[in-house]
């Protein structure tokens, strides 16, 4: 792939074809331009657990042509807060969160990652839909990146050169190193549980003990010990047919065999290693964890990423969890990314290099010009929502959702943002 001539749509290059990698691929499609993504896996097999969707992720989605139909998402209507010691008979609750379309005009939406993930594929990729198809090329991994010629380097000893590259690689990024300084994550001494389960199972059991998930078939649950530093999380996704759990808990570095806590990735554990992280919650918690598949429980440790120092150099940028990788307390990290995609779509229309504002540059000038408004537009947010969401991390307490937290979330619209820093220059 070449570089445009001046006044043509851009060569995109994208590297990973994850979440945030094919919103951004799908996204740069839509803005007009000739996008290809290298994806070092094959897809050959479904991975990974439920994410939300909240307004400010949702508006951006269903604005790229996705469809939360499609995707047999749920619509998140409500929170409910539960105490770790509640009896089996005891469905009270405390309730947030149940007037979000209102205040902010975007759904709030609870999806399996899996589902999310063939759509934003699909929508890249078809023949049908505004712009050319995005090209994917899987079991492609890229080794090496020059981000001031824009050059990537494949595993077969090819090069190939874009007018941008997009770094979307995920948290164990391999070309963060090629665009910025980088510190080594720490642990957090915390661990994530993580399966789904089949909510029939939920039903076949009709145990009184169950009675609360019963009761919560469009609401994400929390439950938390006193300190905060333990919860489970359970929420449906896939029309209901599925809920997914995790389980936030206290580990020691290391313990288990996971010295591996170099990277960041889910290893394989079972619900006896769950049920004795929470074997001091009360019967009908223990009851949920108990119905987990013996072959889909996964433990995440949970590591610190600090912000990096820079995001773009060159024609190369990073996004998503390569750029800012978070705990998952606040929702937000797909979303952040979702943010970028757009920003960067925003930012690079197919009519760049003839643009008023970038006469008199030549398109590498512009595209850098453009990458250091895109780095001004979302790093000092995505930081401080990062910075948010690892609070408990480094001992401090879970973010409370109250109104203020909730509408700097989820009333930011990226694009309009955007689009308003490009009528100030």
């Amino acid at each position: 792939m070449n570089s445009s001539p001046i006044g043509t749509p851009l060569n995109v290059i994208i590297v990973g074809a994850g979440l945030v990698g094919l919103a951004t691929a799908l996204a740069l499609r839509r803005a007009g331009h000739h996008v290809e993504i290298y994806e070092k896996s094959s897809f050959s097999r479904e991975v990974g657990a439920a994410v939300t969707c909240g307004p400010n992720a949702t508006r951006i989605l269903e604005g790229l042509g996705c469809d939360f139909g499609r995707m047999r998402a749920v619509e998140h209507t409500q929170t409910r807060y539960f105490g770790k010691d509640q009896a089996d008979g005891d469905l009270s609750f405390v309730s947030r969160g149940s007037d979000l379309f209102e205040k902010f005009g975007a759904k709030f939406y609870l999806v399996h990652r899996v589902d999310l993930h063939t759509e934003l594929k699909d929508r890249a990729t078809s023949s049908v839909g505004i712009g050319e198809s995005c090209i994917l090329h899987l079991g492609s991994a890229v080794l090496s990146l020059d981000a001031e010629s824009g050059t990537i380097g494949l595993g077969d000893g090819s090069y190939i050169s874009g007018d941008i590259v997009i770094v979307a690689d995920g948290i164990n990024s391999s070309l963060r190193k090629f665009i910025t300084p980088h510190t080594t994550p720490h642990p957090s001494g915390l661990a994530a549980f993580r399966t789904t389960i089949f909510f029939s199972l939920v039903n076949a059991e009709n145990e009184p003990g169950l009675e609360w998930v019963r009761e919560s078939k469009r609401a994400l649950c929390l439950i938390n010990d006193d300190d905060g530093r333990r919860n489970l999380t359970v929420y449906p996704c896939r029309g209901g047919e599925v809920l997914n759990v995790a389980g936030l808990h206290p580990r020691t570095p290391g313990a288990g065999g996971l010295e591996e806590e170099k990277g960041f990735g889910g290893h394989v554990s079972s619900p006896e290693d769950f049920l004795e992280a929470f074997k001091d919650f009360s019967a009908r918690y223990k009851e949920l964890i108990r119905l987990c598949p013996v072959d889909n429980v996964t433990l995440w440790p949970l590591l610190l990423f600090e912000e990096l120092p820079t995001w773009i150099k060159g024609r190369a940028c990073l996004v998503g969890d390569a750029a800012h990788a978070m705990f998952p307390m606040l929702g937000q990290g797909a979303a952040q990314g979702f943010e970028d995609a757009i920003t960067l779509a925003t930012l690079l229309p197919s009519t760049l290099s003839t643009s008023l504002s970038d006469a008199g540059k030549d398109q590498s000038d512009t595209i850098n010009t453009r990458l250091r408004l895109f780095e001004s537009l979302r790093k000092s947010r995505a930081t401080e929502i990062q910075t948010l969401s690892n609070r408990i991390g480094r001992g401090l307490p879970v973010l409370k959702f109250e109104a203020e937290v909730e509408e700097m979330l989820y009333g930011y619209d990226a694009a309009g943002i955007t689009r308003d820093a490009l009528g100030g220059i």
